[in-house]
């Protein structure tokens, strides 16, 4: 026994090349080669209705006439005679003739060829099929595919556009009798889409015009998604159980569910249209009870009863519960759900915006907190406390702290209760200790749980480290992150407790232990949460301040991109983009992520945890020459800092960014304040004083000051404080600067060997190429994509570490080589020859 059709054994299409109407019929070429290899064979063609049954049976007559006087129709006419017996719809016969059936099969003295539906529960017909697998082959039938769809269409002479050939087969599900409606309407209208659509609505709707009420019942169920469940159909329709089995079967087979309990597109809005709403929503109803009842509705059947319009109070209670235990992406859809089933909108409004925010839904989410923050009057103490908690939040994540503290402000101490550690991580992140400190005084309220805990320490290790207490903080933080990543659940918050220890371990130097934390935190969120996208970028930062750059760019291109960036993110992003060309000395890329960062600066509020972007974006507009567009932003980040009392641990970083664009700009009187500061924070942070002494240090070299020895010392701290590549840069500034040669070369080789330890060596596509057989040495290679970058002479040697006449000498030798008569058709011929691309060695 042989069964063929849906697996490979059946011809892809074009069975029956000499037949146009099999033509992208599977199956076509296992019948002819079945009845011609012997000459008392069985075939069974087993296929739902319109799957092209009587296609085959037909040319089956047609080849059996050629070789007997009389091709039998009916299991009557064929015990009359001995000729073959070519039967189409076996499974419309009653019981009795099945039995004959059988029995004329089993003697083995002649051809037959039977058609049926699957009847999988129907013992005779079973029978029936078991007695003819043990005779030969059995075709099973399936929808056809897009090739096979385009290929009858090309056999009629019909030339479909490959979307339309795909939209035909969607819209058909790949049942031949609805392709071929679609395809006769191709012929007659010159292939208009809408035409095509039509007739295959029209084939459809004249199908389903014959169907008994049972089975237009059972087939609008599964056209809206609620499967072929027997037990369902027969409770809902009040069948017997054998009834509700026959009933499933049949429509199982029909020509509108062509695959497994899923119904071809086009069917939904006709059989709708044939029930009309009343019945329609009496049967969805009566799904619901029978589920209810037997205790199987789950989340999904229950989200599919409501988009299918069906409105009703236990639908909308089981969403709602359904949503308490699953991850926000799917709560915010369940709950969702619940308020179109009949749930009172403004009950679940606080969960909803919740589960919204979290998923990253802020449009859905900020509506649903202003209507509640809208109707404060109305609410309890605790919703109206939740949904300034949620708003604030959301404020937040949109770069508007200040908007933040302004909700908290209006809440105020009074009504702010369990939330007041919240309210107080908002006013100093904003730069209000005294309204932060109001809102503390107020004291806790609620049960301590792990939540209200862990938000707690989150506000206590903030305040310890704008108070200079280092190590407290980071131990309250850390304690924090512990119990909010085991609170039972979820709450949306101004930022995560990981993404707060981080910010200060950046901001202090503690590369390693931010990135630990961020690396497990990133191992338990949630693929879609609002909280990874935060702590990607946080690892990028770390990745790229130690000086890894190639692992920023990898996090950073890798983002999610079904959904744009919210305004904190995005300024990080626009930060990490600008620190990323500036240490690839990429003056292009610096100035075209430069441009594009400008609507997220323009409308961005300063908050104590955008320093560091801030202060990657201001070196970019000191390189572009472009400062007045951020420098309202420093201001309010230096005021910031100021009415937080200049906190060592947080002003460091800001300060150091303002050396570096005093160095940038080569204005080194504008170095000086910054020096200051962070020389007064020395005192309280070691990070502070190593950026102190490097200050001092770079501000010599300035001044042509500085001995090799003390800035080797300086370049060495920073790598220790973790910043190699700004160590590495200050060392190769020093060394064009120096007029001793052995220590300009000493300090080329501190240069060389920070950059080194965190700039892996180029290899495969992003070496530099090796153009015309090694026209160029590895060297030379560096300087022409440097050179190709924009970049002087002695940005070249400052990134390279070698002497700007050094770079002169090498780009003498390249335009030797390369017979180049002026400077740009040197750049040119470089540029022919493949250097100069977005990775070149040199970066």
């Amino acid at each position: 026994m042989r069964t063929l059709g849906a697996g490979a054994s059946a011809a892809p299409f074009g069975d029956s090349p000499s037949d146009p109407a099999l033509a992208g019929v599977p199956g076509g070429r296992d019948l002819a080669e079945a009845l011609t290899s012997r000459a008392d064979g069985c075939v069974l063609v087993r296929g739902n209705s319109g799957s092209g049954k009587s296609l085959l049976l037909a040319s089956a007559r047609n080849m059996l006439s050629t070789r007997a006087d009389r091709v039998h129709a009916t299991v009557d006419a064929a015990l009359l005679d001995s000729g073959p017996l070519v039967l189409d719809g076996a499974h419309a016969l009653p019981d009795a003739e099945l039995v004959a059936l059988r029995r004329l099969v089993q003697r083995g003295n002649r051809t037959v060829v039977v058609a049926t539906e699957p009847r999988p529960h129907r013992t005779p017909l079973c029978d029936l099929v078991t007695g003819m697998q043990a005779r030969g082959p059995v075709i099973d039938l399936r929808p056809l595919t897009p090739s096979e769809v385009d290929e009858r269409a090309r056999r009629r002479g019909i030339a479909l556009a490959p979307d339309l050939t795909r939209s035909l087969h969607e819209s058909t599900a790949g049942v031949l009798a609805s392709i071929d409606a679609g395809l006769d309407a191709a012929e007659s209208s010159d292939c208009d889409e809408n035409a095509i659509h039509a007739a295959v609505a029209s084939h459809l709707h004249d199908a389903l015009r014959h169907l008994d009420t049972d089975m237009l019942a059972a087939l609008s169920l599964c056209a809206f998604g609620f499967g072929m469940d027997s037990t369902d159909l027969a409770t809902v329709l009040q069948l017997t159980p054998e009834a509700g089995l026959d009933l499933t079967d049949r429509v199982r087979a029909s020509a509108f569910v062509p695959r497994a309990n899923t119904a071809a597109p086009a069917v939904r809005p006709l059989v709708g249209a044939a029930l009309g709403v009343t019945r329609l929503r009496e049967l969805q109803a009566g799904v619901l009870t029978a589920r209810l009842d037997a205790g199987t509705l789950d989340a999904q059947a229950a989200l599919m009863l409501a988009e299918a319009g069906l409105e009703d109070r236990r639908l909308a209670q089981f969403l709602c519960t359904c949503a308490e235990s699953e991850n926000p992406v799917r709560a915010a859809e369940l709950l969702a759900a619940a308020v179109r089933a009949g749930a009172d909108a403004d009950c679940v409004a606080l969960r909803r915006s919740e589960a919204s925010a979290l998923a990253g839904d802020l449009d859905t989410a900020e509506a649903l907190t202003d209507s509640m923050i809208d109707r404060a009057a109305a609410l309890e103490p605790v919703e109206l406390a939740s949904a300034v908690r949620i708003s604030a939040g959301i404020a937040a994540y949109r770069g508007a702290v200040e908007r933040s503290a302004d909700l908290y402000e209006w809440l105020g101490p009074e009504r702010v209760g369990a939330d007041a550690a919240i309210a107080a991580t908002v006013l100093l992140a904003a730069g209000r200790p005294e309204s932060a400190a109001g809102h503390l005084a107020a004291g806790r309220q609620g049960p301590p749980t792990s939540g209200a805990a862990g938000v707690a320490l989150l506000a206590e290790g903030l305040s310890q480290s704008i108070a200079d207490s280092g190590a407290l903080a980071m131990n309250s933080l850390t304690r924090a992150m512990s119990l909010l990543n085991t609170s039972a659940h979820a709450r949306l918050l101004p930022d995560s407790a990981t993404a707060v220890t981080a910010l200060l371990c950046l901001h202090s130097g503690e590369l390693a232990h931010a990135d630990s934390v961020l690396r497990r935190a990133l191992e338990s969120d949630p693929p879609a949460s609002i909280a990874r996208t935060r702590h990607l970028v946080l690892s990028a930062w770390t990745a790229m301040i130690g000086g890894d750059l190639i692992a920023a760019a990898s996090i950073v291109d890798a983002l999610p991109t079904d959904s744009p960036l919210h305004a904190r993110e995005a300024l990080f992003v626009h930060g990490l983009r600008v620190g990323l060309a500036r240490r690839n000395g990429d003056v292009g890329a610096l100035q075209r992520e430069w441009s594009v960062a400008q609507p997220v600066v323009a409308g961005y509020s300063v908050d104590l945890f955008s320093l560091l972007p801030l202060g990657e974006l201001w070196l970019a507009a000191v390189r572009v020459g472009d400062v007045p567009r951020i420098a309202h932003l420093i201001a309010q980040a230096q005021e910031l800092l100021s009415r937080l009392g200049e906190p060592a641990l947080w002003g460091a970083a800001l300060h150091w960014y303002g050396v570096q664009a005093a160095i940038l700009g080569d204005n080194p009187a504008q170095l000086l304040p910054h020096a200051r500061a962070l020389a007064a924070a020395a005192a309280v942070s070691a990070y502070s004083a190593g950026l102190a002494a490097a200050g001092r240090v770079w501000l010599r070299v300035l001044r042509e000051e500085a001995d090799a020895s003390e800035v080797e010392s300086a370049a060495r701290e920073l790598e220790r404080i973790g910043l190699p590549w700004d160590g590495a840069r200050l060392a190769g500034e020093a060394a064009l600067r120096v007029s001793d040669t052995r220590g300009a070369t000493t300090l080329l080789q501190v240069a060389r060997s920070l950059r080194d330890t965190t700039a892996p060596q180029p290899t495969g596509e992003s070496a530099a190429p090796d153009a015309s057989g090694g026209t160029l040495t590895e060297r030379e290679a560096d300087v022409a994509g440097l050179l190709l970058l924009g970049l002087t002479h002695r940005e070249i040697g400052a990134r390279l570490y070698i002497a700007p006449k050094t770079v002169e000498h090498h780009v003498a030798r390249i335009r030797r080589r390369l017979g180049a008569n002026s400077r740009s058709e040197l750049l040119s011929m470089l540029r022919a020859l493949g250097y100069g691309g977005a990775e070149s060695s040199a970066s």
